[in-house]
């Protein structure tokens, strides 16, 4: 035998060890457990919110318009920023360059 078969001999017998390790698993178990899934009886309950009604307070700001101060500053609800504040800066730059609406 030369030395290029008796290389071969070790090699053979470490792929011949690898392919037995892939051999099928004979646990037994050859289906996935079940699982229980509880039936859904009824309808997921929704929440429902009541709108709180307001006794309808506006103040007059200096400009003329009314606004509510219960309500959250908006488009259609303008509370005029506080006096000095950098939001009252801003407010009379729009006015004074007419790029607010």
């Amino acid at each position: 035998m030369s030395r290029r078969y008796l290389a071969l001999i070790p090699l053979a017998l470490a792929i011949g060890l690898i392919a037995t390790g892939c051999g099928s698993d004979s646990s037994g178990e050859t289906t996935a457990p079940t699982v229980s899934i509880p039936a859904v009886t009824s309808p997921v309950p929704t929440a429902t919110t009541a709108v709180p009604t307001t006794t309808g307070t506006t103040a007059t700001a200096k400009g003329g318009t009314t606004f509510n101060p219960n309500e959250p500053d908006s488009e259609t609800n303008d509370i005029p920023p506080k006096q000095g504040s950098p939001e009252e800066a801003f407010e009379e730059q729009c006015k004074q360059q007419g790029t607010c609406g």
